[in-house]
């Protein structure tokens, strides 16, 4: 009972060409963020550092017709970072560290 607390935070990076203000970055990393409780459970917990930034090159102008035009930027920054999440966990090995020893998806469930 006096294990110390697994190691869980994950952390995430999206990038994006498109030419966005503060504010709309500061959008896509917590609509990004929606992507890490789609992929782990438990998330957002007291012990963990559950955090997205979003960087933007702004080589690419938001289409300034259409005031929606973040919205599919918004939707594929959650989506990729989805899919980020759980290509890392089947992609990783067991570790054996100061939380434990944990084994790998792979392990646990097989290639399936």
């Amino acid at each position: 009972k006096n294990a110390p607390p697994p190691l869980n935070t994950t952390l995430a990076v999206v990038a994006t060409d498109a030419d966005l203000t503060r504010a709309q970055a500061q959008k896509l990393a917590g609509t990004a963020h929606d992507g890490i409780a789609r992929a782990v459970r438990p998330v957002h917990l007291l012990n963990d550092g559950d955090t997205v930034f979003a960087l933007a090159t702004g080589g690419v102008p938001l289409d300034a017709g259409n005031p929606l035009a973040l919205n599919e930027i918004l939707a594929a920054g959650a989506d990729l970072v989805t899919r980020a999440i759980v290509r890392a966990v089947r992609a990783a090995g067991p570790v054996d560290g100061p939380g434990g020893a944990w084994p790998s998806y792979e392990e646990l469930y097989g290639r399936g």
